[in-house]
């Protein structure tokens, strides 16, 4: 079986785009780091949670205000631990990079 180049299969112009970034700036919160898309708290056993961690839109003003400038807030599904960080642009982009 030979080796498909992606220009022979007309997909030359193709470009990687940058993952989520990680928090440039934190308030209260835990930052992102990035890409980050898992919670990295460790329980009692030194095991990582591994819980979806999703922006919480939903997140009470009073949470809302202890970020930082510009960060969005973030929590985990499985134990509710609270992160910051940028927008989630890479499900929703705006532009094209």
């Amino acid at each position: 079986m030979g080796v498909i180049v992606m220009g022979e299969v007309g997909l030359s112009g193709i470009q990687s785009r940058d993952i989520q970034p990680g928090t440039s700036n934190a308030g209260t919160y835990r930052s992102l780091t990035i890409g980050q898309t898992v919670c990295t708290v460790k329980d009692e056993k030194g095991q990582n949670c591994t819980g979806h961690v999703k922006q919480w839109l939903t997140a009470p003003p009073e949470v809302v205000k202890q970020a930082a400038p510009g960060n969005t807030i973030h929590r985990c599904q499985r134990c509710f631990t609270v992160y910051e960080g940028p927008p989630q642009e890479y499900l929703h982009p705006t532009s094209n990079k």
